[in-house]
């Protein structure tokens, strides 16, 4: 039964990840005018495909490369606002260990592997968010990968740093997750052809 129970807490705390950073990209969809509501956005149960739409697709084929930079990094930067500060309580705490506690140290962890899998695997293998990096300033791509490395760094501490009793099990669910996302998001950008701005048009 906790077995069980922690399944479900783990899911519900992927789930805020997966959520929140659709909300960052719908956030600065909306500073552009482009989305109505940046909380409507679409993440299913299974959390594959997940994306900020509905978008108005005519305003966001409008958008500049700069624009549509700030809405690339939006959800690595909901990722970092949410995973950094909450990784260094945690980490810096003496709490003990409770079923509160796991959801939060899983949802800090697994913000903090969504955020250095763009920055690290998907700058070099090229795909997902970073894609507008590229479009609009290459150059950026190496701090984004030097900061990803720290994320990551940051990362392995608190999986190091975890009760003893879950450390196999994030163990086990960083690597599919992160093989997951990566392969995933590199597949999906090959498939599909990318416009000027470097988004591919089915994520808009």
């Amino acid at each position: 039964m906790e077995i069980f129970i922690d399944l479900i807490v783990g899911y519900c705390a992927l789930y805020a990840v997966f959520w929140l950073h659709e909300v960052g990209h719908g956030l600065v969809y909306a500073k552009y005018r482009c989305k109505k509501n940046p909380f409507r956005v679409h993440v299913p149960v299974h959390m594959f495909f997940s994306t900020p739409m509905p978008v108005d697709r005519e305003k966001a084929k409008n958008l500049s490369r700069k624009q549509n930079f700030h809405v690339g990094i939006g959800g690595m930067a909901a990722n970092l606002l949410f995973g950094v500060p909450i990784a260094f309580i945690l980490l810096a705490g003496d709490f003990r260990p409770s079923i509160v506690y796991f959801f939060f140290y899983t949802f800090a962890l697994f913000h903090l592997v969504e955020a250095a899998s763009y920055m690290v695997i998907n700058n070099l293998l090229l795909a997902g968010d970073m894609l507008a990096v590229q479009a609009y300033k290459p150059v950026l791509r190496l701090p984004f990968f030097l900061a990803g490395l720290a994320v990551a760094a940051l990362a392995a501490i608190m999986l190091v740093e975890s009760p003893s009793g879950w450390r196999a099990g994030y163990l086990a669910a960083v690597a599919v997750l992160t093989l997951n996302m990566c392969t995933g998001r590199y597949l999906f950008a090959h498939k599909n052809k990318t416009n000027k701005t470097g988004r591919p048009e089915s994520e808009r």
